[in-house]
């Protein structure tokens, strides 16, 4: 778990480093806050996600592939609420706020999968 925190971070910084400095510097700072908050998101939604899903890789193929996709569909739920949120309630730059939330789920999706797919291997190579 505290690996996975640090991967997911680890993204974030990169992801501020390639995505938010620019936009902070040729666009301002209200593109940059809408870009960090679109990390933020990501962030919170994908370390929730990962504990759960770490449970389920225990037991069989069926249950964790089962686990994996609902999980996803309630983040999904939870993002499609945030940006419901963010769009009607708050004054962000709604692309910068889309283009951060996209690029930062992307990101983390693939780093979470290789790490449970990998955990998944190491698991059944030790039976």
């Amino acid at each position: 778990m505290v690996k996975f925190s640090y991967s997911i971070l680890l993204v974030d910084l990169i992801a501020i480093a390639i995505l938010g400095l620019p936009a902070l510097f040729l666009l301002g700072q209200d593109v940059f806050i809408a870009l960090l908050i679109g990390f933020l998101i990501t962030t919170i939604l994908a370390i929730a996600s990962y504990f759960p899903f770490t449970r389920m890789s225990e037991n069989s193929m069926n249950r964790y592939m089962s686990a994996m996709l609902i999980g996803m569909m309630i983040r999904m739920v939870f993002m499609g609420a945030s940006v419901a949120i963010v769009f009607v309630f708050t004054e962000l730059h709604q692309i910068a706020f889309t283009v951060g939330l996209l690029f930062s789920y992307i990101c983390k999706s693939a780093i979470e999968t290789y790490m449970l797919t990998r955990k998944q291997r190491g698991q059944r190579s030790a039976t």
